[in-house]
């Protein structure tokens, strides 16, 4: 039996965009994509999860009602001139949540 699930199109470009997808990768890593985000059609659970870990987002957080904020947990010191980092990579928080 095939279950599709509904996920806010919101958290779709959220998880796009915290992976670093451009358009193009985008396209080719998850070539569904378009249509969940206007709506034509709707992810099946098993699209999701494999969605969830291309893009390294957590599976859970694809079911929210908004983007969930992920604030850096500890100060990174690798910027230059100590500007704060506005976007972690993805890397960086799947090293400080595995730690």
């Amino acid at each position: 039996m095939v279950v599709h699930v509904d996920v806010a199109p919101a958290l779709l470009r959220w998880a796009v965009e915290r992976a670093g997808w451009d358009e193009t990768t985008a396209a080719r890593r998850a070539p569904q994509l378009g249509s969940w985000l206007t709506g034509e059609k709707r992810p099946t659970l098993k699209q999701l999860k494999k969605f969830a870990t291309a893009t390294h987002a957590p599976f859970g957080s694809l079911f929210l009602s908004e983007p969930p904020d992920e604030p850096v947990p500890i100060p990174d010191m690798r910027t230059i001139g100590n500007a704060g980092v506005s976007r972690p990579s993805v890397d960086l928080l799947d090293t400080i949540y595995l730690c």
